[in-house]
């Protein structure tokens, strides 16, 4: 085996199967031209977005109809291998969604739709802000298709041009603690490091990410106690059947909800029983979800599989 092919395939032992091949045999890969919008009756619409700079850019090629729906979608990439896959899904997802369908795709629904098993992560944490950049461009084109402009947000880390409004975001979608998670799932602080705290660079600034990061860990921490919807802190299984109530709706609308509605479905919890050492839920699904055909088997498991991972094994999810 040749030494390009041995470092090519040490590349990917820490992505999953789905990722490498998307990677590898994109099916959305390319342009697409007036001609093609001709004949799909509609209007072409490219965008860039990211900049050779931070080793990042995507051109979409959007081609919207008249009832501001995605007919076709492809794009092209400057980046790496598993940045590729990600937007190959993200213009899988895309396609047929209207521009407003198409701003409701979100991290964890995306994320989820690129793993192999509902238990895996799809990217190592050093690879996470290769998926919010993607979401980042659908939503500065679909601004651009709208003619509008994105809100003004001062640049925190010159280097990979993140916003102070792209930092805030991951600290409270992903309730970051940490700089290095910051830096995971946004890339600020990544290179000259001078954004992180004084001291790492020559210049003063008026802001830096441990200040960001206090500020807004400080103002989730107020917020979740005005709002009267904190978990209790006990394990799972030693928990009241209200407060596992409580709990398993915490996890839905965080890791599972979004995912659902995407699809134009949802879901809602009927009653929750102990049965020996098991938990079971019983749900009901709603909107498109009610008639898939997947419902009892792929989401079926991905919902069961994600209440296992954070909340308890012996959770059983049943439908009725």
């Amino acid at each position: 085996m040749s030494k390009e092919k041995i470092l090519a395939n040490e590349y990917w032992e820490n992505y999953p199967f789905k990722i490498e091949m998307l990677a590898k045999k994109p099916k959305n890969n390319g342009r697409l031209t007036q001609e093609d919008a001709k004949k799909l009756d509609g209007e072409l619409h490219i965008h860039d977005y990211g900049s050779m700079d931070s080793g990042m850019v995507l051109r979409w090629y959007w081609i919207i109809d008249n009832y501001s729906r995605i007919v076709a979608c492809r794009y092209e990439i400057f980046g790496s291998p598993s940045l590729r896959a990600v937007a190959d899904m993200s213009a899988l997802l895309c396609r047929n969604k209207t521009l407003q369908e198409a701003l409701k795709i979100n991290y964890k629904s995306l994320e989820y739709f690129l793993r192999d098993h509902p238990s895996n992560p799809a990217l190592p944490d050093s690879k996470q802000y290769e998926i919010l950049f993607v979401l980042d461009s659908i939503n500065a084109t679909v601004l651009a298709i709208e003619g509008k402009e994105e809100p003004s947000s001062p640049i925190v880390c010159e280097c990979a041009n993140i916003s102070q409004a792209q930092v805030e975001r991951a600290i409270r979608d992903f309730e970051l603690k940490s700089i290095e998670d910051i830096t995971n799932y946004t890339r600020a602080g990544a290179f000259c490091k001078s954004c992180i705290s004084p001291g790492y660079g020559m210049a003063d600034r008026s802001l830096y990410l441990v200040d960001l990061l206090s500020q807004i860990r400080k103002a989730m921490k107020e917020e979740k106690k005005l709002s009267g919807d904190s978990l209790v802190d006990k394990p799972f299984n030693q928990m009241s059947l209200e407060e596992k109530r409580v709990a398993i709706n915490a996890t839905i609308d965080e890791h599972i909800r979004a995912m659902l509605v995407m699809d134009g479905g949802d879901m809602e919890i009927l009653e929750v029983k102990n049965n020996g050492e098991h938990t079971d839920i019983y749900i009901r699904y709603l909107g498109a979800c009610s008639g898939c055909a997947s419902a009892s088997t792929g989401t079926l498991f991905a919902i069961e599989g994600v209440l296992k991972q954070k909340l308890d094994p012996n959770i059983r999810v049943l439908p009725l």
